[in-house]
């Protein structure tokens, strides 16, 4: 099994090829983070932002929806990221309804992530 500082190092680097066009390597990272930590809801997060690089949105959504809410249901990770996927599908109040509530999160990343979120949704 791999500890949490390599799991994040493994996600980290997932993230980098998803964002640099390297969907293969991205989708083989995030798998086999599924393999080795089924525990961890980074792979679904990880696949979905790789849609969401892609502008396919509603995939992500619907993956989030369907694997990281039923996975991992009170995961602050994954509602910051399924809020990002609403907005950028332009369902703005489905959004805030995931981000608002991650404004008290005691997690930083969520929350930082929700404030940021939020506040482009409200244009400030």
């Amino acid at each position: 099994m791999i500890d949490d500082k390599l799991l994040k190092t493994l996600a980290d680097i997932g993230f980098m090829a998803s964002a640099t066009g390297l969907p293969k390597h991205a989708f083989g990272i995030f798998n086999g983070i599924e393999a080795a930590r089924p525990d961890s809801p980074l792979s679904t997060i990880g696949i979905a932002m790789e849609f969401m690089n892609r502008k396919r949105h509603q995939e992500a959504i619907d993956l989030l929806h369907k694997e990281g809410l039923k996975k991992f249901p009170d995961d602050p990770s994954v509602q910051a990221f399924l809020g990002m996927a609403l907005m950028f599908e332009g369902r703005n109040k489905e959004s805030e309804g995931f981000l608002t509530p991650l404004l008290n999160s005691s997690e930083l990343e969520p929350n930082v992530m929700a404030k940021e979120l939020l506040s482009h949704i409200h244009g400030r």
